[in-house]
């Protein structure tokens, strides 16, 4: 099951005093997509308009916390 999942990260989205991530596991960029858009209405339209890094080997990504 887990074979045709891919992970999506957008870097450098949700921008307010610094910027976030966004991540999905799914089995294509749009449906990515839609999975980020169900967890909320407030993701602007930009930032998940914008091509996400698309993971299909071993990585790792680290986010500071920040304000």
């Amino acid at each position: 099951m887990l074979d045709n999942l891919k992970l999506y990260v957008w870097e450098d989205v949700l921008c307010d005093y610094t910027c976030g991530m966004m991540v999905a596991l799914a089995t294509d960029v749009d449906e990515a997509r839609r999975l980020i858009q169900l967890k909320t209405d407030c993701i602007p339209e930009d930032d998940l308009a914008r091509e996400p890094l698309e993971v299909i080997d071993p990585t790792a990504f680290i986010s500071w916390g920040g304000g």
